[in-house]
């Protein structure tokens, strides 16, 4: 029956209501037992407050997901450090970039989300229309440093990975990914046909103004990528055109074949330059010299790789071998020139070596 505080003594009423105050107050109660518990990590004891909200742990053996409360208390700056809105209390489930992202765009532009509610568009489309956002938490080491830790997943793994706290305000940052969009090609834009055989090589010109390409019909062609026509069609070579180079002032090119034939053109005119019997097998890679380590800015010197273990180096104005690298055992494959006065090469013996280019270090 209900309690009637007019039959109570004085000393009960105060007790009832001393317990109800404690109730809206908070503070430690006992939830335990005085027996025992079958849970051994339960003490007993349990931590309330009217203005915290939590969920016991799951009984039995769970994931401990259910740790996390549903929800918290999050504000977002821009790149600036303004806050953005007030802080609102986010799903930590549910929060992921997609869901925070269309959160931003109807806090930055509420005037498109209106207009979007009376169209007829599907989500998808609506989708299209926003911009990608990016989300940054700052997290505390145990150094005292600051890291910028991004959010990939939803709050509730971001909480969890970074050991956030539940009890304070979630500060994000936000920044666009990206201020325009770009088409994807969904279909080729042009053909450039003119070879009879397999294309093996192509080129671009360092201005990106031309292109040039090798193939199995041992000719090289120059192209205008404006207007995908051929500059040029070069007959010199009798075999298999491998590799293509264009040297860094884009005044030579150089290409390669089956044979070992190195030849220097002029790509403006077409012209053979030089025609230089490089290697006794075919030559599989070519790198020139960077510019800025020529002298007066003229590129003339060229490395060859091929397949008979060797790197040569070549001065394609003189026609004269400057450097015979040997010391790989077996094809070698890739040839770079670094711009430090290195050569790099790499070589089906499992196996890169760095050379010395240049002074009394070339070929060693």
């Amino acid at each position: 029956p209900p309690l009637d505080a007019a039959t109570m003594s004085a000393p009960a009423a105060a007790a009832i209501a001393a317990t109800r105050a404690a109730k809206n107050a908070g503070g430690i109660a006992w939830s335990g037992s005085l027996v025992g518990s079958t849970n051994p990590d339960n003490l007993g004891y349990r931590y309330s407050h009217v203005h915290k909200r939590y969920k016991r742990a799951s009984d039995g053996d769970g994931d401990g997901e259910d740790d996390l409360p549903g929800s918290i208390v999050v504000q977002f700056r821009n790149r600036d450090g303004e806050d953005v809105g007030d802080a609102m209390d986010l799903p930590t489930k549910s929060s992921d970039p997609d869901a925070m992202g269309a959160l931003i765009h109807a806090l930055l532009h509420p005037d498109e989300v209106d207009s979007d509610s009376d169209d007829d568009d599907d989500d998808d489309t609506k989708n299209k229309k926003r911009v990608p956002y990016g989300f940054y938490a700052t997290v505390k080491r145990k150094d005292g440093a600051e890291d910028d830790v991004e959010v990939t997943g939803t709050l509730a793994d971001l909480i969890r990975e970074q050991g956030l706290s539940t009890e304070e305000i979630l500060k994000l940052t936000y920044q666009p990914l990206a201020v325009f969009r770009v088409r994807p090609v969904t279909r080729c834009t042009d053909t450039m046909p003119g070879h009879t055989e397999a294309v093996l090589h192509v080129s671009y010109s360092p201005d990106g103004r031309h292109l040039a390409s090798g193939g199995g019909d041992t000719t090289v062609r120059f192209w205008d990528v404006n207007t995908s026509l051929p500059r040029h069609t070069c007959k010199s070579h009798r075999n298999h055109v491998l590799c293509t180079a264009w040297s860094p002032d884009g005044k030579r090119f150089a290409s390669s074949d089956k044979n070992g034939v190195l030849i220097a053109w002029d790509p403006h005119s077409g012209r053979a330059l030089a025609t230089i019997k490089a290697h006794g097998k075919w030559i599989t890679s070519l790198a020139w010299e960077p510019v800025h380590r020529t002298k007066g800015g003229a590129c003339e010197r060229l490395a060859t790789a091929s397949k008979d273990c060797l790197v040569k180096i070549w001065n394609v104005r003189t026609r004269q071998c400057e450097a015979t690298l040997a010391g790989h055992v077996d094809s070698v494959e890739c040839v770079r020139w670094g711009g430090e006065g290195l050569i790099y090469t790499a070589s089906r013996d499992r196996t890169i070596k760095v050379w010395g280019a240049e002074g009394r270090n070339a070929g060693e």
